[in-house]
């Protein structure tokens, strides 16, 4: 679909939109159940300033302002996501006090997780690059069609995403279980998104002890889950909203009054948009946008929203996007999750999933 057809589409979207019946403002994540409802507050300020305005529905318009209006928290844990060296910031946390907290701990194991040799675990290393940097950027420049519009903006792009983050780390290695107790260390001394990582890690050793298809989530961790995004941690919600996205075996999660079952990659995107809104950091320099512009051509986006909402869904899906951010935010900030259900049972559909961190 080229360009022009989709603009319409959207704008077809929007119109459509606006004689929906508005959703109940949500209120229960680990059992369904009533909650008193508020109708959904709509916004009526002017359209997104971005390169992509006028393909916004005034509900994605209305997401792209709140985001631009949360820039990303000043934390550790985004200074990591940002860093261009991972060996210099886990030099400067490794046996300090800045390390010994809660999230210094878990970015010194996501850092290890990434980067250190696994010593009882093979697994080809991340980040390490199979190519020498200068041929990978002359083979892709070669790749580049000349009369490529978008051709200075893929190269710069290529640049910001090429960077080997784990380069320094060949000397370092820890076990599994090094890592595990690191986890568990920044999970116990409170940090949301080791707590969300946990329950990721427990379903990774559900599937290596062979339980690839039935592995699921209980009741439990998805309680686990709540708690973790209830503390507005925005790494919390990354890492929660994509198991939660997932689907399980004989688990449906279900949202809305009519609980009607969730769409995977909608409902994916929606979680990446509240953690934007909550001071993940989501602008032009975040690593997908870097990626997608490079790679595919796609860098009109100005920010992570704007990509989800433009290139990475469709109309239908942009629309769903904005429903299922809207209960989540407002589940966030009221605390009730009862619009926001999980049905056990045979599930609908093929399971499908969006990646994770894998084993550590």
């Amino acid at each position: 679909m080229n360009r022009s057809i989709a603009v319409v589409l959207l704008l077809a979207a929007a119109i459509g939109a606006g004689a929906y019946i508005a959703w109940k403002q949500p209120a229960g994540l680990s059992a369904p159940g009533t909650a008193a409802t508020r109708e959904a507050s709509t916004s009526s300020a002017a359209g997104s300033a971005t390169p992509l305005a006028a393909s916004h529905s005034a509900a994605t318009a209305a997401i792209a302002r709140r985001v631009a209006g949360a820039p990303a928290k000043a934390t550790l844990f985004n200074e990591y996501l940002g860093a261009k060296s991972y060996r210099a910031l886990y030099d400067r946390l490794h046996n300090t006090g800045e390390g010994a907290t809660a999230e210094g701990l878990y970015v010194q194991y996501d850092i290890l997780r990434k980067c250190a040799t696994v010593t009882d675990r093979q697994q080809y290393r991340r980040g390490v690059q199979p190519k020498p940097l200068d041929q990978r950027r002359t083979d892709f420049i070669a790749a580049l069609p000349p009369n490529d519009p978008n051709r200075d903006k893929r190269i710069a792009a290529f640049e910001r995403s090429a960077v080997n983050r784990c380069s320094g780390f060949d000397d370092v290695q820890v076990t599994q279980s090094d890592l595990d107790k690191m986890l568990e260390d920044a999970a116990n001394a409170g940090d949301p998104k080791a707590k969300a990582a946990e329950v990721e890690q427990q379903i990774w050793a559900q599937r290596r002890a062979g339980q690839w298809r039935t592995a699921t989530l209980s009741d439990t961790q998805i309680g686990t889950l709540e708690q973790a995004v209830a503390s507005r941690d925005p790494g919390a919600m990354m890492v929660a909203g994509q198991l939660l996205s997932n689907q399980w075996n004989s688990m449906t999660v279900q949202v809305g009054p009519d609980a009607q079952p969730v769409e995977p990659r909608a409902f994916y995107n929606a979680w990446q948009v509240v953690a934007c809104e909550y001071g993940y950091p989501c602008g032009s320099d975040n690593p997908r946008i870097a990626d997608e512009c490079a790679y595919r051509g796609h860098c009109d986006a100005t920010s992570l929203p704007d990509y989800l909402s433009y290139y990475a869904s469709s109309p239908y899906e942009s629309e769903l996007l904005s429903r299922y951010e809207s209960v989540l935010r407002g589940a966030i900030e009221s605390g009730d999750w009862s619009q926001v259900t999980v049905s056990r049972g045979a599930t609908p559909a093929p399971q499908m999933g969006f990646g994770g961190h894998g084993p550590g």
